[in-house]
């Protein structure tokens, strides 16, 4: 499978052990083109990350958006976020 390049990434999380390991995650299976956001809704940055979750409807966290839609939702694993990035 070949890897569309320039995917947005959107990685929301709560500061927790398992959002990190799946930042890791993440980060490992991306392309080099791929951009990663990583969207922490338990700080209050003002950067709209709670706007933004409610926006996409999450309801888990960890939760990965691709390119404006839910991909995965709960903690993934390297080969199944390559598998979603190929799609």
């Amino acid at each position: 499978m070949k890897q569309t390049k320039g995917k947005e990434i959107e990685v929301f999380t709560a500061g927790c052990y398992l959002c990190e390991e799946t930042l890791d995650i993440v980060n490992q299976a991306k392309c080099d083109e791929c951009t990663v956001i990583e969207r922490n809704i338990s700080e209050d940055c003002g950067c709209g990350c709670i706007d933004k979750a409610r926006e996409y409807g999450i309801r888990i966290i960890p939760t990965i958006v691709i390119d404006g839609k839910i991909a995965i939702e709960g903690k993934p694993t390297v080969e199944g976020v390559r598998e979603t990035l190929c799609i």
